[in-house]
């Protein structure tokens, strides 16, 4: 009786008093910026493209899902072809590779630093520096927030650039420069350094030379330097390997070729870099006849599926993973554009938007987490030439 008597008196007296407090503590999770239900009404990304020095090359954007609807933040001109972009662990800096061949008189790139304000995503720039090579294509962050990583295609080379507390970058510590051709002589008739990743929790660097047909494991030196590659594998002659994806096991690595228009896997060893090469599979349907040059490739933050783009045949393709880490092809989404150089998966896993470098759009789809299948949104942005689509919190 006692017992019945002190929960009466609690739920008369004391629960009222409570309920102020326990709205609060509703209302703060519902509005606070970093909680879940918050990233589920927009993302924020940011968009890196072919454009002249005094045009807009980078924007800033919002896409609110629950209406499609996109909101222009911020447009940064004044660097010329920020083709490809960057964001540190922090994701309180953002590095974007200028594709030149021209920096300071020399044969060579730059790469370019950019502080983000951490409420609005605005960037403002820090510097600059050179990156060693001409036309720099692909750039990286290390996990341990010391260096960005760059690829060099026109120079054939990657370069290491160290990271100052604020941000800023220093002038390259680590270089190497790739040597060596591959069959096709109009692409591949000295080397080029198309995309360069570090392996996460780890200090290897996985680079593909689309020149040379190799894919390597750089080990990273304390000091920042860059030695020869501990492991190198070799993909079919002409394939072209372009970019690489690598599986949240760490145990393969996905490889598209573009010249070939296939996905090679391996099986790698995070001990040793060795990489093993298990088998490759065509990006296109077995009807398609034309002209066709793959581009860029994600596995899904689950696993559990595999990305690929071609251009010319102006698709998606989309891959099962298998639990031996073997993709297999479930079918080619059509990408509502032309020349899907580049996409990018949210990092909820649930959207991915593709920018199609010449219809200058970006289209969005839903992805089925539990089949891999995309559905086209309806929802697209039209950008000058967009090459790369990075959200803010990647």
């Amino acid at each position: 009786m006692l017992n019945k008597r002190f929960n009466r008196l609690i739920v008369m007296y004391l629960f009222p008093a409570l309920l102020p407090i326990i709205f609060l503590s509703c209302r703060h999770q519902e509005t606070t910026g970093n909680n879940t239900t918050n990233e589920m009404k927009s993302i924020r990304f940011y968009i890196g493209s072919y454009a002249k020095e005094e045009e807009p090359g980078i924007y800033l954007y919002d896409y609110d899902i629950r209406t499609g609807e996109f909101k222009m933040i911020q447009e940064v001109d004044g660097h010329k072809n920020p083709s490809f972009m960057a964001i540190n662990r922090r994701t309180d800096h953002l590095y974007a590779v200028n594709e030149i061949n021209d920096y300071q008189g020399d044969n060579a790139g730059s790469v370019t630093a950019f502080s983000i304000d951490q409420k609005t995503g605005m960037l403002s720039f820090i510097n600059r520096q050179s990156s060693l090579g001409a036309h720099p294509c692909h750039i990286s962050a290390l996990p341990d927030g010391s260096h960005v990583a760059v690829a060099n295609y026109s120079g054939g080379s990657l370069a290491l650039l160290p990271l100052l507390e604020n941000g800023a970058l220093e002038k390259a510590s680590g270089f190497v420069q790739h040597e060596g051709n591959g069959p096709d002589q109009r692409r591949q008739r000295s080397a080029h350094a198309h995309s360069v990743y570090p392996v996460p929790g780890g200090s290897w660097l996985l680079a593909a030379d689309l020149g040379t047909d190799n894919v390597m494991a750089y080990k990273v030196e304390n000091d920042g330097r860059l030695n020869t590659p501990s492991a190198v594998a070799e993909m079919e002659p002409g394939a072209g390997p372009r970019h690489i994806a690598i599986h949240p096991s760490g145990q393969w690595i996905y490889v598209i070729n573009e010249l070939n228009s296939t996905i090679t896997w391996l099986r790698f060893d995070e001990g040793s870099g060795a990489m093993t090469v298990l088998g490759s599979l065509s990006t296109l349907p077995e009807d398609f006849g034309g002209e066709n040059f793959c581009a860029d490739i994600h596995v899904h933050p689950g696993g559990k599926f595999l990305y690929g783009s071609n251009r010319g045949h102006n698709s998606i393709a989309v891959y099962e993973i298998n639990p031996d880490g073997k993709p297999e092809l479930i079918y080619n989404e059509p990408v509502r554009g032309d020349w899907p150089r580049n996409f990018n998966i949210d990092p909820s896993g649930k959207l991915l938007f593709v920018a199609n470098q010449r219809s200058g759009n970006i289209t969005v789809f839903d992805i089925d987490t539990e089949t891999g299948r995309l559905t086209f949104t309806g929802n697209e942005l039209n950008i000058s030439q967009p090459v790369c689509i990075l959200f803010s919190n990647q």
